[in-house]
Order: structure tokens, then sequence, then C-alpha cells
């Protein structure tokens, strides 16, 4: 059971901070932490150590202590004391933006209909404000913990987690940790992470450039193909691409550029998403202006995006606890004539790494691709005898009224680089609540879509939840 006490005093003191926390929110959202070209003491970009101090300096000027090691891409920040060391990882770099944004501009955060939209409301600075919450609420409402807490506020999440490879060479990894970056009650385990870039074996000829995407882990949405001009080709994209909105087509009289848009997704989750360039090259492979190598190598690389859960790359695979493997693309350009593709592959731990490589690799290579860089990440599973799992969802079944199962994740988090780690929401939508979800357009809303949302009621509902999180996992490590 929580205790009540502490409950309402919780509630007390969401409700009397909500404006001020907000504001501290959308000026980390205004930083665009999108990790870019190194820099002296900004490993990840100028943009991401910006927003990395930002954080820091946020905790500070409410009077927590805390360290900025710049040139490692992190900052740490402390409250209270004790041998025992509780963790909350968060981090302060996002993905890039896409170009369709409906509400606002990515880094001009609104609030809409209950919703906090900008890029990164979500994923992650909704977890590093909940642990300023945190920090608050125990302090003002002088709720007492024998252990003391350690935030981790990262830079490098989305493209690699270096930053946490430096705090684990450097720091002491502490007794329990909770990952706000997922889902509640908490996750227990994630897929393994396999990226990879192809390339076709051929150079194409009468395609002069394939571009689109930014990142591994989106879904790529857009997409332009630039084509050596002619008339017999003009002619039958002209009539290829009349009446689908998919497609645009313009001529500047001495090339052709078609331009495709599907639907982004985060790479984890692709149900409902539509790969940009599949639309094109299977458009184009068509298309019989073009030269037959051309239409052979894109006929291949539509073969291989046509399916988000293996079936392109010659390996499906339904993990009994994980579920089906994912593979998505996520950019693509011409590198020396040459077609190049990224994937981004996660799969259940029933699947070797090993087995995964060898199997695609042997595929695409039939399909006239061959491997050029990869990185693989296995997942983990949490020790079936912890009690910590049981505790949450306890804890969380008080609070929400409803009791959910734990969460197997498809994402990647910093909790796969940790022991005792647990993944948990930075939101909850109670059944029994009587204001509305901010609806939006599909391919909007998402944490790595256009117009990134988070629910404010509900983000205030999971800092609650947060916070009796840390006081049972306090009891739990120091008995």
């Amino acid at each position: 059971m929580i205790n009540k006490t502490y409950d309402e005093k919780i509630q007390q003191w969401i409700n009397d901070n909500k404006d001020r926390i907000i504001s501290y929110w959308c000026d980390l959202i205004k930083i665009p932490s999108v990790k870019s070209e190194k820099a002296e003491n900004a490993p990840f970009g100028l943009n991401c150590a910006k927003a990395l101090s930002l954080a820091k300096d946020i905790f500070a000027a409410e009077g927590f202590t805390g360290d900025l090691y710049a040139e490692s891409g992190y900052a740490l920040t402390n409250y209270g004391s004790g041998e025992k060391k509780i963790g909350l990882f968060s981090h302060s770099d996002v993905v890039p933006v896409g170009g369709d944004w409906i509400f606002t501009k990515p880094f001009e955060p609104v609030i809409r209909e209950g919703s906090l939209i900008g890029r990164g409301a979500e994923d992650n600075k909704s977890g590093i404000i909940a642990a300023l919450c945190l920090y608050e609420i125990l302090r003002d409402c002088n709720i007492p913990l024998k252990s003391r807490l350690e935030t981790f506020i990262g830079s490098d999440e989305e493209c690699g987690m270096e930053d946490l490879k430096e705090y684990l060479r450097m720091q002491n990894m502490p007794d329990i940790s909770f990952v706000p970056d997922a889902d509640f009650p908490c996750s227990v385990g994630e897929k393994g992470i396999y990226h990879f870039w192809c390339e076709s074996k051929n150079e194409l000829c009468n395609i002069l450039d394939f571009a689109g995407g930014e990142a591994f882990n989106i879904v790529l949405d857009n997409v332009s193909v630039a084509l050596r001009m002619s008339d017999a080709l003009l002619n039958e994209l002209t009539a290829l691409t009349e009446n689908k909105p998919e497609f645009t087509l313009f001529s500047d009289g001495e090339k052709l550029t078609l331009k495709a848009k599907g639907i982004a997704k985060h790479a984890s989750i692709p149900e409902g998403s539509l790969n940009a360039a599949y639309l094109a090259a299977e458009l184009l492979s068509k298309c019989r202006s073009l030269c037959e190598n051309d239409r052979n190598i894109l006929s291949a690389a539509a073969n291989i995006l046509s399916c988000s859960f293996g079936g392109g790359i010659g390996i499906t695979h339904d993990d009994p606890n994980f579920g089906r493997l994912t593979s998505v693309n996520g950019m693509v350009k011409v590198t020396d004539g040459k077609l190049c593709l990224s994937f981004d592959c996660r799969y259940g731990d029933t699947l070797s790494p090993e087995t995964l490589e060898i199997r695609s690799e042997k595929a695409l290579n039939n399909k006239g691709f061959i491997v050029t860089y990869k990185s693989n990440s296995p997942g983990f599973a949490i020790d079936k005898n912890s009690k910590v799992p049981d505790m949450l969802e306890d804890i969380y079944e008080e609070i929400s009224g409803e009791r959910l199962g734990r969460v197997l994740m498809a994402g990647g988090t910093y909790a796969r680089r940790l022991k005792n780690a647990f993944s948990i929401g930075t939101y909850v939508i109670k059944r029994d609540r009587s204001a509305p979800v901010m609806k939006m357009p599909e391919g909007h809303g998402g944490p790595h879509q256009c117009d990134e949302r988070i629910d404010l009621e509900g983000f205030f509902e999971a800092v609650r939840i947060l916070t009796h999180y840390v006081i049972a996992a306090d009891e739990l490590i120091n008995e």
C-alpha cells in the first residue's frame, strides 16, 4: 500500500507547481538538440551540449547539486545521502525533426488541448523534468529517504549511447535504476537492436541521387530522387504519378525530381508506417524509360524494403516473449553511384545476433546488395526472481485503478546497459479521467513523429507514480 499521507502531499505539490515546471520544460524543448558535428566539450554537437548544460542548470536553480561532464556528454545531479544509490536515467538529445509539422515548429513548444507539443516533449525531456519534480517533491514534502538519488542526463541516447559508456567507465552503477523513457508499469526486458547499411553491388546510371532520412530509428517518410532528364522519362513518370498524392514530380529542364511521401513511426513499432523509399523504388522499377540496370537495382530495393518484419532481408522471427522481429529503413543515399540503405532491426532473445547477421547478409547478397557497416546490441531480460516488477505493478494499480502486466520492449533505452534497471513511462492515461486526450492526424504525435506531444495531465500522474516507485525502491534496497 502506498503512504496516503505522502500521496496527498504529492498531489498538492503537483497542483501548486505545474506552471513553473512546464516553463522549465519548454526552455529545454527550445534547444534543437539533434546530434551534430563534434566540437570542444561537445562530443555530440553544440546544441546537445547546450541542452545538457541547461538541464543541469535547471536543477541547480532549484537548489540541487550536480556536475557537468562536458567532454563525455553527460551530467549528474544529486539529492539526499546514504550508502545505497537509486539512479534515474534520462536524455536531452532528440531525433531529427521531419518536415511536416502542423501545430507548431519543432522547437517552438505550444500547449494545445492539454498536450505539450514540440520535439523532445516526450522523448525524453519529459524524463528530465520528471526527475526534477521528484527531487522537489521529496524535499518540499519532507519525504525521507535512506538512499541518495542520482540523475544521469545524457546527450547521445538516440545515436549510440556513448555518453552512458563514459558514465559506466567513470562512475559506480546504482543499486537500482529507473529509466522514464518507456511504458508503465515497467519494462523487464528489451529487444536486441541491429543497425546496418547495405549498398548495391552495381552503380546506378540514370538516377543521379536518391536521398532521405536522418536517423536509423525512424521509418523514412520523405525521399527525393533526381533523374537524368528525357522527354520519354518525363512523360512516363507523369502518367505513373497521376492521381497519386504521395508523389510529386517536377523538372528544371536539366533533370527530373521525384518526391515520395510516406508515414513515419518509431522503428520499434512500424505498424501503420509507410516507407517513402519503398514507394519511390517500386514506382521507378516499373518505369520502362529507365535503363534495365537501374530498374533491376530498384526492383531489388523495393523487395528489400517491402516488409517491416524481416521478410525483405531474408529473416523472419517470432519470439515467444518479445514478438515479431522488425526491420525498418530510416535513411537512403547514393554513394559513388551505388544505392545505400540503412536498417534498424529489433529482435527477441531467442534469436542469436550471429544468426540474424549471417542470414540477412546472405539474403541481401543474393539480391545484389552487400553490408558495408553493422552494429549489434543484444537485448536483455530482468532476473525472473526479482521482487521489483510485482512491487511496481502493485503501486501502479493502486494509483491508476488498472492492473497492467509488465512490458517487454521493442524500443531501446539506457536500461539495456545497466544492472537492475527498469524502464517506465512518463505519462499515464487513467480510464476515469474526464478531459479528452488530444487526437492527432495519422503520422503525427508520436515520439519520433512530427508534432511530438505528451499529455500534461498524464505526465503529472506519472510523476506521482514515479515518486511512489522511488519510495518503495528505497525501502526495498535498504531492508
